[in-house]
């Protein structure tokens, strides 16, 4: 029995049944506490989530992101998302859904860039951004009750102008590169280097929005900017 009906019958003097006043109290509970948990520490997923006005907590899943011996890029980042999501659900009950995601960086030979640990990393993967066209690969997972509900793999193609030496330079000095994968961050001061892009933008952010709210819109039942209609 939906709060529709409920009202329906409110409106016009009707009196509810026992079972249908059970009903109809589970079904506001439940609406009540649905939550969507966030397992990732990345600032630009909270941004973006915060932007999208769906409540959400955030949960940080602590796991080994290393690649394994010949794992390829959507192997490895699917890997990722799942093993996070895996990780926070064990900590709530049935009620919540996880979404989980991880982002990397592939380049036009195929090599995995993760985030640069020093200045020479960070320098080493610019120069091979540079006047390529590299894959962003994004995976999301969303889960409830320990069970995948569903899991996807969104790609970007990420074109670069030819960077000169002075700017590659210049932009590690700005230090935006170190927590982010592939040594830079298309939102950031890193825009210009961009010549062209195929595919989500959001994605290259690290999280491909669009697909992410239909999705839970479709298993979780909740919608973007529900929250500013309180």
């Amino acid at each position: 029995m939906s709060y529709a009906i409920y009202c329906y019958f409110k409106r016009n003097n009707c009196v509810c049944t026992f079972l249908e006043l059970r009903i109809w109290r589970y079904f506001m509970i439940s609406k009540e506490n649905k939550k969507i948990i966030l397992a990732s520490s990345s600032p630009r997923r909270k941004e973006m989530f915060q932007a999208s006005g769906i409540p959400f907590e955030i949960n940080v899943a602590n796991i080994d992101e290393k690649p394994k011996e010949n794992e390829g890029g959507h192997d490895y980042v699917q890997r990722n998302a799942k093993e996070k999501g895996l990780a926070v659900c064990k900590k709530y009950n049935q009620n919540e859904f996880i979404l989980s995601a991880d982002t990397i960086v592939v380049t036009k030979d195929d090599k995995i860039l993760e985030k640069p640990l020093n200045e020479n990393q960070a320098r080493e993967m610019l120069q091979n951004l540079s006047g390529n066209t590299h894959l962003v690969l994004s995976s999301y997972c969303i889960f409830q009750n320990n069970k995948e509900l569903i899991s996807r793999i969104v790609e970007t193609f990420v074109t670069f102008r030819v960077l000169s030496e002075n700017e590659i330079n210049s932009y590690i000095k700005t230090k935006e590169p170190f927590d982010k994968s592939g040594a830079y961050g298309i939102q950031g001061r890193a825009m210009g280097f961009i010549h062209s892009i195929s595919g989500s933008y959001t994605n290259v952010m690290g999280l491909p929005l669009s697909e992410v709210l239909m999705d839970l819109k479709h298993f979780a039942g909740v919608e973007s900017f529900s929250s500013f209609d309180h």
